[in-house]
């Protein structure tokens, strides 16, 4: 009888890995992965850093319309991993970037900053997405965009978070998500310096991601490790990452469409039926 209890009790253990293949080398894999995906390297942020669009201005405008309502919800999507977490060590690496988010940092952060021009007075107190926010302000957006292709990118990625394993959600918010974030945006720093009229502090949402975003990075990923201590963890982690990063990619797609025909997308251009 203790043979048989002590064979079901093992069958209930989740299968883990064997040590040749370790699970931190497992999610560097996958990191190299996203890193290459064609969401950082799309045609439309390749158009915008070279200033390769009929009209950069208008183009920089219309992402800071698309784009807001994204980044309006990012706390949101933290807090949803959150949320997801068992273990309290990972949840309170996840609060501490949530803590940034909302404009607290560390003094050597601040220092980081400083060091390339970035003014603590422009970002310290003031939430990333209300930093976002005052770029759209400096490009003549006030209001965020109601179009379906957006508000179905955002629903979808929050569903991703909400409804897959806790692993994908991981998956999802970090390896498809942060740890691609200091690369893809770099673009829109070159973009931005083309145009020479923007001032630092209203393009401060930027440089403060391609800059100083490495530990956000960093705590998503050993949250990752974790994870990937078992196949169903590494599937889920793999799964999320994919879906976040495709979700991303349809929407440069659209974006891209728009910012090289803006009269048409001015008039409607593609529309989904609601």
């Amino acid at each position: 009888m203790s043979v048989l209890i002590d064979t079901l009790s093992a069958q209930a253990q989740p299968q883990r890995l064997p040590d040749a293949d370790p699970a931190g080398s497992f999610v560097d894999g996958l990191i190299r992965r996203s890193l290459s995906h064609r969401a950082v390297h799309h045609p439309y942020l390749k158009a915008l850093g070279e200033g390769a669009v009929p009209d950069l201005r208008w183009a920089l405008a219309d992402f800071a319309r698309q784009y807001l309502p994204y980044s309006q919800s990012f706390p949101r999507y933290l807090t949803a991993v959150i949320s997801r977490l068992d273990d309290p060590e990972h949840r309170s690496g996840l609060i501490e970037n949530l803590t940034e988010e909302s404009g607290i940092y560390e003094q050597e952060e601040i220092d980081e900053l400083a060091a390339i021009g970035v003014r603590p007075e422009w970002i310290v107190g003031v939430p990333h997405p209300a930093l976002f926010a005052r770029f759209g302000e400096a490009m003549g957006v006030s209001e965020p965009s109601t179009e379906h292709e957006p508000i179905c990118w955002r629903d979808l990625f929050l569903a991703v978070l909400v409804n897959g394993s806790p692993a994908e959600a991981v998956g999802a918010l970090g390896l498809g998500t942060e740890t691609i974030v200091s690369t893809m945006y770099k673009p829109f720093v070159a973009a931005i310096a083309q145009l020479g009229d923007i001032d630092g502090a209203d393009a401060v949402f930027f440089p403060l991601h391609t800059a100083v975003d490495d530990h956000h990075q960093e705590t998503l990923r050993e949250i990752a490790v974790d994870h990937a201590r078992t196949p169903e963890g590494r599937r889920g982690l793999q799964h999320g990452m994919l879906k976040a990063l495709q979700l991303r990619c349809a929407f440069w797609d659209w974006m891209y469409e728009r910012a090289m025909d803006p009269q048409n997308a001015e008039f409607g251009g593609s529309q989904w039926i609601a």
